[in-house]
């Protein structure tokens, strides 16, 4: 039976060059890999991956994970396995997160701007949130911690700390450890979202944020959807033994084994075949040329116009427009010209983020990407 059920998230109305969609390439997922990965973990005659999984996640593909981690030249070089839980990926895991270390009508901080589907998330905790200001350099913990002094008492802060979302900044290694103070004086959690920590394009990535833990203060989600496909729908979180135990005892965790056990089982092959390594690094150089080409583009088509500043790794541009833009009206009209976008207030409820809009250049072909941006301007010249 035939129905009109949508097959995938990403709904591009047609003629539109949608830079919005913070969404990997379809091109760049790695078929044959993984179809060769699938085949070797059936070969080995094993149907465990069928059965309910360990709480904690599949213990051969969490010590695969910690190796393939142990060797990046962003992350740390010594990752124990019993640090790693697997989660079904990084929106799962903060779900999960929120509703371990969190009560209906708690007091949590996000970064304004922050991801836009967060806040949505936290709130369907019941959760009250606050926002705290962010610059070139990320977080502004001086800010944070003058609302602590003056008794502000979160639960936890969420953070994407490295090639955030929408700006692409990252936090400072300063910052990084103030931040990590101040959780362990006034008690809260550091939910660190860093999907995006490996996908860097150079090698002065930020050190992430388990370099400065101390306290079992911070959790660290990372996520497949960026560096294999999403999917899978397959991530981990790493911190402390004893934050780790907390997510393994958890009712749910137990209930139903491990999160996503089967597609663990099938990343496991992928990494031991070496091909995670070889898709990081196939998916920073295409990500860094779409980059460069959007780049071109903008200067090409709204120099002059619009600033922001080229991205050292992620997914995005955070763009500003002069004085007295709205990128929420102006959306029609770039939409009517074949094009859209992600509006700066999307990424908070203050209201504050009107002359911004954030663009994506990781879905989108080159010539795509240079069209985009060139329908963008024409747009903008006729308003």
């Amino acid at each position: 039976m035939a129905t009109d059920l949508p097959s995938l998230l990403v709904d591009i109305k047609p003629g539109i060059i949608d830079l919005g969609w913070g969404h990997p390439s379809p091109r760049l997922h790695p078929f044959d890999e993984v179809k060769e990965a699938s085949l070797k973990m059936f070969q080995k005659g094993d149907n465990s991956p069928l059965q309910y999984g360990a709480t904690q996640g599949f213990g051969p593909f969490l010590e695969s994970l910690a190796t393939f981690l142990s060797r990046q030249d962003a992350y740390l070089s010594n990752v124990d396995p019993h640090n790693l839980f697997l989660t079904a990926g990084a929106s799962q895991g903060l779900d999960l997160a929120a509703t371990l270390y969190a009560d209906s009508g708690d007091t949590v901080l996000v970064e304004e701007p922050t991801y836009f589907v967060i806040e949505k998330i936290f709130r369907e905790h019941s959760l009250n949130i606050v926002g705290i200001p962010t610059d070139e350099n990320g977080i502004d913990t001086t800010a944070l911690q003058d609302l602590l002094k003056n008794g502000l008492r979160p639960k936890f802060l969420y953070t994407i700390p490295t090639f955030q979302n929408p700006t692409g900044s990252s936090i400072d290694e300063t910052r990084r450890k103030h931040l990590v103070d101040l959780a362990n004086e006034y008690d809260f959690q550091i939910f660190a979202d860093e999907v995006y920590q490996l996908i860097g394009f150079d090698k002065d990535t930020s050190i992430p944020m388990m370099s400065f833990d101390y306290g079992d203060k911070v959790i660290s989600f990372g996520s497949f959807s960026k560096i294999l496909a999403p999917g899978l729908r397959t991530g981990w979180i790493h911190s402390s033994k004893k934050v780790i135990d907390k997510f393994s005892d958890a009712a749910l965790t137990f209930s139903g084994g491990g999160f996503n056990h089967y597609a663990s089982a099938l990343i496991k092959e992928v990494i031991d075949l070496g091909h995670l390594d070889s898709n990081v690094s196939n998916l920073k150089k295409e990500y860094l040329s779409r980059a460069v080409q959007m780049d071109k583009s903008l200067s090409e088509y709204l120099g002059g116009v619009v600033s922001y500043s080229f991205p050292k790794g992620g997914y995005y541009f955070w763009l500003k427009f002069p004085e007295g833009f709205d990128s929420d009206v102006f959306l029609n009209s770039a939409e009517a010209s074949g094009v859209s976008y992600r509006p700066g207030n999307a990424f908070s409820e203050s209201g504050k983020f009107s002359q911004y809009l954030r663009l994506t250049y990781t879905l989108f072909e080159a010539t795509e990407i240079a069209e985009g941006v060139r329908r963008l301007s024409m747009a903008y010249r006729d308003i």
